[in-house]
C-alpha cells in the first residue's frame, strides 16, 4: 500500500514538472470516473463524416443542375445546409460531451449550444413540411407560386427561432458528483412545457407531411391518369417534372417515419434500456446522412429516363 502511494507521489511531482498547472486528484469521486466512450465517439465522428461528405457533393450537384425559379432545389438547396448546419452541431457537441464526460464551455456557451443543438436538424423537417404544402398547392393550382416558398422557408426559421429561443432561456450549468466535480449542460423547467421541442420537432412536421404529402401524391397520379392527348404534348415535361419532386418528397417523409417511429414507439411504452435508447439516438442523427442518397437514386432514374427512347 505504501509502494503504491510513493508511485502516485512519484507521478504527481513529474506531472507538475512537465506542467505546474495539471495536478492529480487522490479524492476523485469514483462515480464519475471517465469512462470509455469509444463507440459512441466513433460513430459520431463517422455520421458527421458522411454526413458533410455527401451533402457537401448533393450542394455541389444542384449547383450544377441549378434551374433558375425550380422548386425542387431551392427546398432541397434549403434542407442540405441546414442539415449540415444541424449536424456539424449536434454531432460536434456530443462528440466533445463523450470525450469530456463533463461540460467545459461555461455558461453562456452551454446556453448558446442549448439553442443550436437542434436548430438546424429541426428547420430542415420544418422545411420538408413545407415542401409537402407547395406540392399540393402546385398540382392543384397548377402553378407555382415563388412568394409561397419564401413564406415557408421564413415560417420554419421563425418557429425553429422561438424553440431555440426557449431553450436557451431554460439552459443551465449544474454540478454533479460527491464534490461536484463535473458540469453539466442540461435544460431545466422543461417539464413546464410538456414535450415542446419535440413536438415541434416530430408530430408537427409528419402531421403535415401526411395531411399534405400524400394528398399531392393522389392529385398527381388523378391527373397524370386523365390528361387528354392534345395536352399531354405540351404539359407533359412539367408534369413529370413534379411527378419527380413528389417522389422525392415523400422518400423523404418516409425515412423521417421510420427512423422517428422506434424511438417514439420506445419512449411511449417506457423503455429503460440505455443501449437501445443509444441506437435509436443514432439513427435519428443519421437521417442528415440519409438525404442525399435518396437525392441520388431518383437523380440517377431520371437520367436513366432521360437516355431511354420514347418508344419505351
Amino acid at each position: 500500500m505504501d509502494m503504491d502511494m510513493d508511485m502516485d507521489m512519484d507521478f504527481d511531482r513529474d506531472l507538475q514538472i512537465v506542467n505546474p498547472n495539471i495536478s492529480h486528484d487522490y479524492d476523485y469521486d469514483s462515480t464519475i470516473q471517465t469512462k470509455p466512450y469509444t463507440m459512441e465517439i466513433v460513430v459520431n465522428s463517422v455520421l458527421l463524416y458522411i454526413g458533410v461528405c455527401t451533402n457537401i457533393w448533393m450542394i455541389r450537384s444542384l449547383y450544377k443542375s441549378w434551374k433558375t425559379g425550380s422548386r425542387m432545389h431551392f427546398y432541397l438547396l434549403a434542407i442540405c445546409v441546414t442539415d449540415v448546419l444541424g449536424l456539424c452541431i449536434r454531432c460536434g457537441v456530443s462528440i466533445g460531451m463523450y470525450a469530456t464526460i463533463g461540460w467545459r464551455g461555461g455558461y453562456y456557451v452551454c446556453k448558446i449550444f442549448s439553442g443550436l443543438h437542434m436548430f438546424g436538424i429541426t428547420m430542415s423537417h420544418l422545411i420538408l413540411a413545407g415542401f409537402n404544402i407547395d406540392n399540393l398547392l402546385t398540382i392543384t393550382c397548377s402553378r407555382s407560386i415563388k412568394a409561397l416558398r419564401i413564406v415557408f422557408l421564413l415560417l420554419s426559421f421563425v418557429t425553429t427561432f422561438i424553440i431555440s429561443g426557449i431553450k436557451v432561456y431554460f439552459a443551465d450549468l449544474v454540478t454533479w458528483g460527491y464534490k461536484h466535480e463535473v458540469n453539466l449542460c442540461i435544460v431545466r423547467g422543461f417539464d413546464l412545457l410538456p414535450l415542446l421541442d419535440t413536438a415541434v420537432y416530430v408530430p408537427l412536421p409528419f402531421l403535415i407531411m401526411l395531411l399534405f404529402g400524400l394528398p399531392s401524391l393522389f392529385v398527381w397520379c388523378y391527373r397524370n391518369g386523365t390528361l387528354s392527348c392534345e395536352k399531354m404534348t405540351s404539359d407533359i415535361d412539367s408534369l413529370q417534372s413534379i411527378g419527380r419532386e413528389i417522389g422525392i418528397v415523400l422518400a423523404y417523409d418516409v425515412v423521417f417515419f421510420l427512423r422517428w417511429a422506434p424511438f417514439v414507439v420506445y419512449g411511449m411504452f417506457g423503455g429503460q434500456s440505455t443501449t437501445v435508447y443509444t441506437v435509436l439516438i443514432f439513427l435519428e442523427t443519421a437521417n442528415p446522412c440519409l438525404n442525399p442518397f435518396i437525392y441520388a437514386i431518383f437523380n440517377c432514374i431520371g437520367r436513366r429516363r432521360e437516355k431511354t427512347s420514347s418508344g419505351l
